[in-house]
């Protein structure tokens, strides 16, 4: 008689050990539930900004076709990355509290935008009016029950998706120098 092992790959077991770790910190420690995330941009030259992350510089740039010298992705294109990548984190994160062994996960994500909005030709918005998204999952999980979690999960606390689904409190200023 043969013994069927399987192995849990080393990252996603470091990955899961973390986040368990987490949940438990948060979960022992309410007070730390609230953390904050900030950028620092600055325009550089035409349409295209350098944006400070942590330790990390993107740009943002818009294509040819508005204008821009297309040297990176423009800021709506941002919004559908994160919401994509945020999709790809959640399932994994949650996959591995599951006990879900995940084989890849691939996210599309599109958006439409009204150019007489942002261009104030019409009282059209001038963000996105609908976003689409497809999220494929390759597991060889067959529990019913896991894999509709995993999916609530995905739609229910991705904070991205959660961002853009839903109104969120925003306050700024805009201020002139000299």
């Amino acid at each position: 008689m043969s013994t069927l092992t399987t192995t849990i790959d080393p990252i996603d077991q470091k990955l899961n050990e973390t986040i368990t770790n987490v949940i438990n910190h948060v979960r022992e420690n309410p007070e730390t539930k609230d953390v904050t995330f900030s950028v620092d941009s600055r325009l550089d030259k035409g349409f295209r900004s350098e944006i400070n992350v942590r330790d990390f510089t993107i740009l943002a740039d818009e294509p040819h076709s508005l204008g821009g010298e297309n040297e990176a992705p423009n800021p709506v294109e941002y919004v559908l990355a994160a919401l994509a990548s945020c999709q790809e984190i959640v399932i994994k994160a949650y996959a591995g509290q599951l006990g879900i062994k995940l084989d890849s996960v691939r996210v599309e994500a599109s958006g439409d935008l009204d150019l007489q909005g942002f261009f104030n030709l019409s009282e059209e918005r001038p963000g996105f009016n609908s976003v689409r998204y497809s999220t494929v999952i390759h597991t060889d999980e067959r529990d019913p029950s896991k894999l509709q979690l995993l999916k609530d999960f995905s739609i229910n606390r991705c904070p991205v998706l959660d961002i853009i689904s839903n109104p969120v409190p925003v306050v700024g200023d805009v201020v002139f120098t000299n």
